[in-house]
Formats: structure tokens, sequence, C-alpha cells
């Protein structure tokens, strides 16, 4: 998930506005439990600067975040969610999309 935002704050360089959506297990990364500097990880907290910064939008799966039962969604990441069927739609508003 760091790497995902690190590439995506990295194309501000480049004048490119991203966004960013949290897929399947990713989705786990909106939980204000999330901790994953415990592991030896990058903290997610790093993230919130940048996307308070540059008002990166955020955006998630609602069955996502239902099937890996995640109540408390960190406010800081200002997440949108979108429906699974919603999906295609939502790919063909962006210009170019990246995957990792």
């Amino acid at each position: 998930m760091n790497e995902a935002f690190r590439t995506a704050f990295g194309m501000y360089g480049e004048d490119i506005e991203p966004s960013v959506l949290l897929v399947e297990e990713a989705t786990v990364a909106f939980s204000k439990r999330t901790k994953p500097e415990c592991l030896g990880l990058l903290s997610v907290s790093m993230c919130f600067r940048y996307i308070k910064r540059y008002e990166t939008a955020v955006y998630g799966v609602r069955e996502h975040v239902d099937k890996f039962k995640i109540k408390e969604i960190e406010e800081s990441f200002n997440a949108k969610l979108i429906g699974e069927a919603d999906l295609g739609d939502f790919f063909h508003e962006f210009d170019n999309v990246v995957f990792m």
C-alpha cells in the first residue's frame, strides 16, 4: 500500500494528478487498527500528510470493506467507497490506470 501511494505521489512531479483505489487485501489499510510499522513496514501515517497536501482522491470498494470486516475507516484517507459493480465505469473515468 505504501508503494502504491509513493508511486502516486511521485506522479505529481510530472504534473499528473493521480487517484488511488485500494482493492481486496489492500483495503485493510483503511482500518484505524492497521499498524504496518508493527511488522517493520512504513507507517501509514506518512501517507496522510501527502494525501492532505495534494488532496489525493482515495477510493475503496464497499464490498471489500465488508469482506475484511473493517468497522472504522481512518478519516485521514478521506476515502470514497464505490460498489464493485461500478468498477468498470469507474476505470473508464481515467486516461491511464496503473495496477499494483
